[in-house]
């Protein structure tokens, strides 16, 4: 079984209240859910949260979408990892006798994924890859990245490329938190969802918007 998985808890920091916030005219956690239902590879969807409203429109619009719990208190805290609120979702699977082949995380923050790219990372799991991590190739090349050392002077961070033509930089990508998908023995032996073996998903360009800030969110607007 390929399960998608949808986490959100209802005490954001940076942005509070992000993931009910309208974005294209429905909340952005929905751009999530609505991508994982389109998707043909995932057997079922969780939402893993304990955020009512988010509750209430997956049992409303969206039947594949299971709810089985509300997230407990003590996985809702500004620490909790993702590692942790995983490890609560296997337990569950197998206090219910629920075989689970493949997990794939699906950040809400993330909205600009497509159906077809979670088809296609799932697909290169069921052809050998223990792992997949979501990436977008970066707007900006850290090669063009510089700082002040501890001197005071100007460095650049991959200096072998100060003087190189931008088309001589070595090809770059960003961790966009779109897709991350991994066989449930990886993430077992682990406690990730990735490592410096896994394949990586190129997805559409879109997708390195990764909302955590009202700027990040008013950039978000201005792609839909």
């Amino acid at each position: 079984m390929v399960v998608g998985i949808i986490t959100a808890r209802a005490n954001s920091k940076g942005l509070p209240g992000k993931n009910m916030m309208d974005l294209g005219g429905m909340p952005l956690i929905e751009h999530s859910m609505k991508v994982a239902c389109e998707s043909s590879e995932f057997d079922t969807v969780i939402l893993s949260t304990d955020l009512a409203e988010a509750i209430a429109l997956a049992k409303e619009k969206y039947p594949k979408i299971e709810v089985p719990f509300v997230r407990p208190e003590h996985l809702c805290g500004d620490t909790t990892t993702h590692v942790e609120v995983i490890n609560h979702l296997c337990d569950y699977f197998e206090s219910e006798r629920r075989i689970v082949d493949y997990l794939v995380l699906l950040q809400p923050t993330t909205p600009f994924r497509l159906s077809s790219e979670m088809n296609k990372g799932v697909s290169l799991m069921k052809n050998g890859a223990s792992s997949v991590l979501g990436v977008t190739s970066v707007m900006h090349h850290p090669a063009d990245y510089l700082y002040k050392n501890k001197a005071g002077k100007i460095e650049y961070i991959m200096p072998d490329f100060k003087a190189s033509r931008r088309q001589d930089f070595p090809t770059m990508y960003f961790n966009n938190g779109a897709f991350y998908g991994c066989s449930l023995d990886f993430f077992k032996s682990t406690q990730s969802f990735f490592d410096t073996d896994s394949e990586l998903l190129v997805m559409n360009e879109n997708s390195l918007i990764d909302i955590d800030t009202a700027f990040d969110m008013k950039l978000a607007r201005g792609l839909v």
